[in-house]
C-alpha cells in the first residue's frame, strides 16, 4: 500500500477547496479506505460507483446517509467523495 502523508493529503483538500484543510478523522479514513480497497475487489468497484454519480444521485446518497444518522451538507459529501478519489489514486 504506497500511503500518503497527512500533508499530502490535507495539502490536495486544501488546494481543491480553497480552505485550511486538516482534519485528522478523515486521514483515518482515507488510510482504512485504501486498505480495504486494496484487498477487496467489491468495496473498489463500489467506491468507483460512487464517484460516478450525478447530482440528483448525490442527493439520494446524502438522504441515505441521513436517514441511517449521518447529517452531511453538501459540501461535506463533496469533500468525502473528494477523499474516496484521492485514495483511489494509492489503491494498488
Amino acid at each position: 500500500m504506497d500511503k500518503p502523508t497527512k500533508k499530502s493529503f490535507y495539502d490536495y483538500m486544501s488546494i481543491k477547496y480553497n480552505v485550511k484543510y486538516k482534519d485528522k478523522e478523515t486521514y483515518e479514513l482515507l488510510l482504512e479506505t485504501i486498505e480495504q480497497a486494496s484487498s477487496n475487489d467489491e468495496i473498489l468497484y463500489g467506491l468507483i460507483d460512487l464517484l460516478s454519480m450525478s447530482k440528483v444521485d448525490r442527493l439520494i446518497y446524502r438522504n441515505s446517509l441521513a436517514e441511517s444518522g449521518k447529517e452531511l451538507t453538501p459540501k461535506q459529501v463533496d469533500m468525502y467523495l473528494s477523499m474516496i478519489e484521492y485514495a483511489l489514486d494509492h489503491v494498488h
